[in-house]
């Protein structure tokens, strides 16, 4: 079926749903409701940092010879 012939098929009904739709006794759709954001958690790229430093120092090897862990 070519896609003018399926436009002029279902195109009578939409232009007639769409009319009716504005009318006093069409029913009503309720809004969806909108979902709060969940807040993002504040610093966490600071948190993260802290703690790979708080790891990083707790696998360095303690002899003297390798030198201050950098930070």
């Amino acid at each position: 079926m070519d896609s003018s012939q399926l436009g002029l098929l279902l195109g009578v009904h939409v232009a007639q749903h769409e009319a009716d739709s504005a009318r006093p006794w069409a029913p009503e759709v309720p809004e969806p409701e909108r979902r709060p954001r969940r807040p993002r958690a504040p610093r966490t790229r600071r948190t993260l940092a802290e703690a790979l430093h708080h790891l990083a120092d707790a696998v360095a090897p303690t002899s003297p010879e390798v030198g201050h862990p950098a930070r």
